[in-house]
């Protein structure tokens, strides 16, 4: 496995462990994440439609929950924890901060002491907001005891991170005994993440691309508001509902991507999964 430095730390690419898999990854948070002013939740009450479709269709889910909606919606949460399909909770942070105004060790200690509160268990995986983490930022994950986090993408977001040269591969962290879970990218050419809401946003041929020629790995994430309108959509800005204006056809287009995946013999894990295999891997090299 070829090393590389990153921030003055040793790191380690690795391989994803299985060829023709799919972690399908939740982000359940705040309606538009950061987009509105103060936060909404109306988008988890289609919760209980997510579950019949995951169920359905048989698939596991890795969910990564802002510890917010474990005060304000915790049926919400209980609704995926009662569900048939195994699901993984892992803490998500969030706030409307910019980063330069905001302690991500703060972050990190408060969503990790609410899930303990409300899981009754220590969390081993994390995720940042907006794919906004830095390399030193591992040092609080590793205070807290974290096994892998899953918050870097190796792609470009104007005015959020510019990672193109970041790997599209999980890394492990020796220093740190971490392992980073990136959002997968279509290709190391083509770094359009496998998210549903680059498939709303980018329309069919994109969709159809990720579907009949699809990556051998793939983190598919989604988010409550990919899925459902929600009433808060009325105080986006302008921009913002250009661009959240096509998500009406949230649940159909899951589904179809879902169904397209295991029509070409994907499997689909959690990526709890994935850091098992790699954490034995790198123990025994």
């Amino acid at each position: 496995m070829p090393t590389a430095a990153l921030d003055n730390y040793a790191s380690i690419t690795t391989e994803w462990p299985t060829d023709q898999t799919v972690y399908l990854t939740l982000d359940f948070e705040c309606d538009y994440g950061t987009a509105l002013p103060t936060n909404s939740y109306k988008a988890l009450e289609a919760t209980d439609q997510l579950v019949a479709l995951l169920e359905e269709k048989k698939v596991p889910l890795t969910c990564f929950v802002q510890t917010a909606v474990l005060d304000k919606h915790p049926e919400a949460v209980e609704t995926l924890r009662a569900s048939s399909i195994p699901v993984s909770f892992h803490p998500h942070s969030h706030t409307h901060k910019p980063r330069n105004q905001t302690s991500i060790e703060y972050e990190v200690a408060e969503s990790t002491s609410r899930y303990r509160e409300f899981f009754g268990t220590d969390p081993v995986g994390y995720r940042l907001p907006n794919g906004n983490i830095r390399a030193a930022d591992y040092e609080h994950l590793v205070a807290y005891d974290y096994d892998f986090d899953a918050s870097v993408f190796p792609s470009w977001r104007p005015g959020h991170f510019n990672n193109t040269d970041a790997a599209t591969n999980p890394t492990y962290f020796p220093d740190f005994d971490l392992i980073e879970l990136p959002f997968t990218v279509y290709s190391d050419t083509v770094r359009i993440p496998t998210a549903l809401s680059y498939c709303q946003v980018l329309g069919f041929p994109y969709s159809q691309l990720l579907t009949f020629s699809p990556p051998s790995s793939a983190v598919l994430n989604i988010h409550m508001h990919d899925l459902t309108t929600p009433e808060s959509y009325k105080n986006l800005p302008r921009f913002y509902k250009m661009i959240y204006a096509r998500n009406e056809n949230g649940f159909p287009m899951l589904q179809n991507l879902l169904s397209r995946f295991q029509a070409q013999d994907y499997q689909f894990a959690q990526l709890d999964d994935a850091h098992k295999s790699i954490r034995n891997e790198v123990a025994n090299d």
